[in-house]
């Protein structure tokens, strides 16, 4: 069985192979781009064993997924083909001087139709970490439940949680979903967000008041706030640790995020300690930033390694 299990939604990315607004109809290629794949295959470059679950269409789409996914070493035993419903699709507008904006086709698809009944309660709580974002709860009510449901299973277990609220203002439709947030996050033992997240969530954007806060229920273990090119902040229960960002070139900072939990995570099964696992998140981070495409600039376990020890390697 895999240390690491997540589940989750993967989408085909329609990225413009040129600069300029959709509506001049650009040339695009096809990647895959999901917050939680993206985090399996850093974890699997990174040494580890990962799956992935989800559901994707019958169609080409879901083939390209499935085939991506498998190839960087991901088990994908656990995805479901859905004979009824499409693959979700997003579209990347790159415009000069401008953030890159993300259009996406998901309503009603595969990924939004998982339940309860298509996880292996098995692999959940023979697992080391089972991870978990807060996209997936807003998809549909059924992948809510779901998601409770994976919780309740690793509590089982012997299985460490991981969330990242990974907010998609675009999917929140309601209010309400704010407590669902907070309450997802304090049965976790294991969280990761952003700087501003946290002050979206709770109004607090001081990191020690934040960790004061979220440690006070006593389930969590971990805390990483993120906070792009300023570094990070990594917390236990003993202690605050700032962490510098690692120098680099970015050129899309999509998919940093995943990388950096990834990092972390991979940190957290190898034990080590609490600033080494914020460094493997940064440097992984970073580095995600310095190509096109969510997952093309994880890190692998030697590249990571000959940074984190300052060296080089020069191929002939």
């Amino acid at each position: 069985m895999s240390r690491f299990v997540t589940v989750g939604e993967t989408m085909v990315s329609l990225v413009p192979k040129e600069q300029g607004l959709l509506r001049y109809g650009p040339d695009f290629s096809m990647r895959i781009a999901g917050a939680e794949s993206n985090t399996a295959i850093g974890i699997s470059r990174l040494g580890h064993s990962a799956s992935f679950i989800t559901r994707t269409g019958a169609d080409g789409f879901g083939e390209f997924l499935i085939r991506m996914v498998r190839a960087e070493g991901v088990d994908t035993s656990g995805v479901i083909v859905d004979e009824n419903h499409r693959t979700g699709v997003m579209f990347k507008e790159m415009c000069p001087g401008l953030e890159t904006a993300v259009h996406y086709y998901r309503d009603r698809s595969a990924a939004s139709c998982l339940c309860t009944g298509d996880v292996d309660e098995t692999a959940i709580q023979t697992a080391d970490i089972v991870h978990l974002t807060g996209i997936t709860p807003l998809l549909s009510k059924n992948c809510r439940q779901m998601v409770y449901d994976i919780m309740d299973m690793a509590d089982g277990g012997k299985t460490l949680i991981c969330f990242d609220p990974n907010i998609r203002k675009k999917l929140w439709k309601d209010e309400e979903f704010r407590p669902m947030m907070k309450d997802l996050i304090s049965k976790s033992s294991c969280v990761m967000m952003g700087l501003e997240e946290g002050a979206f969530l709770y109004g607090i954007e001081d990191v020690k008041r934040l960790a004061d806060l979220l440690f006070k229920g006593g389930k969590l273990r971990y805390l990483a706030v993120k906070n792009g090119a300023e570094g990070a902040w990594v917390c236990d229960d003993k202690q605050l640790s700032h962490i510098s960002p690692f120098a680099c070139r970015p050129v899309d900072p999509v998919g940093a995020g995943d990388a950096f939990n990834a990092g972390f995570i991979a940190g957290i099964l190898q034990r080590e300690g609490l600033e080494q696992c914020g460094k493997m998140g940064a440097v992984a981070g970073a580095m995600a930033t310095q190509t096109h495409g969510d997952i093309e600039g994880l890190i692998s376990a030697k590249d990571l390694e000959l940074i984190l020890n300052h060296e080089t390697c020069i191929l002939r």
